[in-house]
């Protein structure tokens, strides 16, 4: 009968080189980069939002969910325009504004759709309204 023996563990250092590593993957630096990321994340809560709608707010649990998604969104966003110089104090109302809109989740099933229709209207306004012109001045500002 043979003993099998699990490898040694690595040494520190290179579990600490290999969680910064990671990290570093984790958040993009470039505004290319960026920008890639928060239209993934647009493309994500437009998807919620249509299922939701269509399901006619399926559940509080799924609406939290979407609060939730949207609101760690337009704080990254405003981080990373922000860091361009892109972020006008007008756009940050406007961020305000939604959270504002999405913070209390109506009870009933038809209070929750016509509140998930008008995030959903407030949301595709705002991507190809401000979104559009702040992401436009950023990538330009991205360039050398």
């Amino acid at each position: 009968m043979s003993l099998a023996l699990a490898p040694p563990p690595a040494p520190l250092a290179e579990t600490k080189a290999r969680v910064r590593t990671s990290r570093s993957r984790r958040w993009p630096r470039l505004w290319t980069e960026q920008s890639l990321l928060l239209e993934r994340q647009h493309e994500r809560i437009e998807a919620l939002l249509e299922q939701l709608i269509d399901g006619h707010g399926v559940s509080s649990e799924h609406c939290c969910r979407l609060v939730r998604s949207l609101g760690l969104h337009l704080r990254l966003e405003e981080r990373w325009l922000d860091q361009a110089g892109c972020l006008c104090p007008g756009h940050r109302v406007a961020h305000r504004q939604a959270a504002a809109l999405a913070a209390t989740i109506p009870a009933g099933a038809s209070e929750r759709l016509g509140w998930l229709m008008d995030l959903q209207q407030w949301f595709q306004h705002h991507r190809f309204g401000a979104d559009a012109v702040a992401y436009a001045r950023a990538s330009l500002s991205d360039q050398p």
